[in-house]
Formats: structure tokens, C-alpha cells, sequence
């Protein structure tokens, strides 16, 4: 029984999604997804689009803030052994449980999404979300990459790009031998060492397991828009399923109905009627000046303001009552006779 534990315990540590972060802040080695999320979108400077974790006011101890280069990265945990320096090892946590294929397979069409809602440019690669199943679509990731590096761009920047079918469709060309893929993994290396050295850019790399990569190259290659969603638990919508007029079919649908639930929520699945169907669960988000919003409507389209209106609606009808009920107790105390040792005291002085 424990020679059979043992293999099961390795497989599962195999298939766990790895986070790197740089520059380094400390984090545990182990983060619950809810907490993973808030920990890498705040890494980027896109926490407003996420709800708060149950401990992130301690993750803002540690993750850095402010405006300036951000750089996401997927990468099949097997080229992320060969590329991954040590420099870069030292801010690392896997995320428990394991999230699924299709919520990894958003991630790079998510953040893009959100990027464009925050910094000022957002690169767009030479083909966007592509499967990269040829030799020339992975090496094209090479030029963006280098491109986005060291070309002539706003230092507000953001750019995510995908290596997780690097090594798989660099070996399934027939002209392609070991040799190339240790060249192009020797490339990969460089130039992430090279950023492990630079404090200008904020970089996260997401290791994914090699029975995930394949699925998340051929969903980025599906659709270049894609509902806004998060490798984690999602929210609940924000209203009941019964009040949405529009439910759709799909996610990718209701993304595109919805301008991806207008960059502040998710599509997720509800039932109406019996049916399964997706709609959009807006998440809070933060204005520039600290201020929490919440957002309502079927695509997230309007703030919304029943709490602050119940709150001002209860205060003044409390107001309202006070002041009638001080205004009766005064009314019934005029109105009432003086006792007669007073008033017989007031008539004999008078005589």
C-alpha cells in the first residue's frame, strides 16, 4: 500500500500549477486558488478585477505596487524545468486545488482583456493567441517576446505570451531534432535570466502540466476573444438568474455578447428554467482613488448603488422618525393640564 501512495503522492506534485514572480516577494509554498488569484493579478497591478481573499491584506504586505512593465508567461512544466533559472525559483507557490484545463486556457485571453481596463499599452503579438502547433508559430513567440523587450514602447506596458506547446511542436516537425529544442529551451533560459536581473519588470510565470498544454494551445487558437475568467473559483452572479433577460448558450458567447461582462466580472454557468446557461457575475472593482465598486446588469454594464441606497434610505426614514416622534411627545406634553398644587399656588399669588 505505501510502494502504490508514493508513485500517486510524485504524480500528483508533477501536475501542480506553479507560480513564479518577480521580482521576488515571499509567499508560502502553497497557495489556495482563491488566494493564488488575488496574489497574481495584485503581482501585475490587476487586483481590481479580483475579489478579496480571505487573507489578502497580507498578501499586499508582500506585492509590489505601482505602475510599470508587467509580463505574463504559460509555460508546459516540462520546458519550465529546462528554462526556469534558480534566480527565479526563490518566489514561487503552487496553487491547490489544481485548476482546471479550460479556466488555464483563458488565463493569457483574461489577463490581455483586463490589461487593456489598466495600463496604457498592451502588446499584441503577431498572432494572437495562436496554438503555436509549427515550428515557425512557436519561434514567432521568440521576435514578440524580444520585440516587447527592447522595442520602442510606453514603460506602462503589458504584454502575456504563451510557451505551453513550445517543446511539443517543436518535436512533432519532422526537420526538427534534439538539438533545436535544446537550442530553443537555451534561448528561453537567457532571456528569463536576464529579466530575473531587472527590477523594471513585473514577471509571473504560470507552469502548466504537460496533460494541460496541449488543450490550452488549441482553446487560445479557438477565439481571440474570450470571456473574462480567472483559473479560480468565480463568483456568484450578481443577480438573481431569474431577473437576466439574456441567458447564453455558451462562455464563449456571452463574452462576446457581453464585451467580456464589460471588463468587470465573468461568464459563468447558472441554471434558468431547468437549463444550464451562462451569464455574467460582475466582481468588484477599485477606482483610482481606493473606493470599492460594485458593478450590476446582465454584461456588467452599470454601477451599482442598491446598497449605498438602502443605507441613505434606512438613515433618512430613521431621521424622519425621530424628528415625528419627538415632534408628538412635545405636542402631547402642551397639551396636558398642570397639577393643581401648581396651579392654585400660581392663583393665590396673584390675589
Amino acid at each position: 500500500m505505501k510502494g502504490l501512495f508514493i508513485p500517486l503522492l510524485l504524480t500528483g506534485l508533477t501536475q501542480a500549477v506553479r507560480v513564479y514572480l518577480h521580482p521576488g516577494p515571499h509567499v508560502p509554498p502553497r497557495l489556495h486558488a482563491c488566494t493564488a488569484g488575488a496574489t497574481l493579478a495584485r503581482h501585475l497591478d490587476l487586483e481590481r478585477f479580483e475579489d478579496a481573499a480571505p487573507n489578502f491584506r497580507e498578501q499586499g504586505l508582500f506585492v509590489g505596487r505601482g505602475f510599470g512593465t508587467g509580463m505574463l508567461l504559460t509555460i508546459s512544466e516540462e520546458d519550465a524545468r529546462a528554462v526556469i533559472p534558480h534566480s527565479l525559483k526563490k518566489s514561487t507557490f503552487s496553487i491547490s486545488p489544481t485548476p482546471t484545463a479550460d479556466s488555464l486556457s483563458v488565463l493569457i485571453p483574461t489577463y490581455i482583456d483586463r490589461a487593456h481596463h489598466v495600463y496604457s499599452h498592451v502588446y499584441e503579438p503577431t498572432i494572437p493567441f495562436a496554438p503555436h502547433e509549427s515550428t515557425a508559430a512557436s519561434l514567432q513567440v521568440f521576435a514578440d517576446l524580444k520585440d516587447f523587450l527592447e522595442g520602442d514602447y510606453p514603460v506602462d506596458r503589458f504584454a502575456a505570451f504563451d510557451f505551453t506547446s513550445l517543446t511539443a511542436s517543436l518535436k512533432a516537425a519532422p526537420e526538427t531534432d534534439h538539438e533545436q529544442v535544446h537550442e530553443a529551451h537555451k534561448v528561453l533560459r537567457e532571456i528569463l535570466k536576464d529579466l530575473a536581473e531587472r527590477d523594471d519588470v513585473k514577471l509571473a510565470i504560470v507552469s502548466v502540466p504537460s496533460s494541460h498544454s496541449h488543450h490550452s494551445g488549441r482553446t487560445h487558437g479557438h477565439s481571440k476573444r474570450q470571456p473574462q475568467q480567472s483559473p479560480l473559483p468565480l463568483p456568484r452572479p450578481g443577480e438573481p438568474i431569474a431577473a437576466i433577460s439574456t441567458c447564453h448558450a455558451s462562455a464563449e458567447t456571452c463574452g462576446n455578447a457581453t464585451d467580456a461582462c464589460s471588463g468587470r466580472g465573468a461568464c459563468v454557468a447558472a441554471t434558468k428554467a431547468g437549463k444550464t446557461c451562462f451569464v455574467c457575475a460582475c466582481s468588484a472593482t477599485t477606482d483610482p482613488k481606493g473606493r470599492k465598486e460594485h458593478w450590476a446588469g446582465s454584461a456588467c454594464e452599470r454601477q451599482d448603488v442598491s446598497g449605498p441606497f438602502v443605507l441613505l434610505a434606512g438613515t433618512t426614514i430613521t431621521l424622519l422618525l425621530l424628528i415625528g416622534g419627538s415632534v408628538a411627545l412635545l405636542s402631547g406634553v402642551g397639551e396636558q393640564q398642570l397639577p393643581s398644587t401648581l396651579t392654585g399656588g400660581v392663583a393665590q399669588h396673584s390675589r
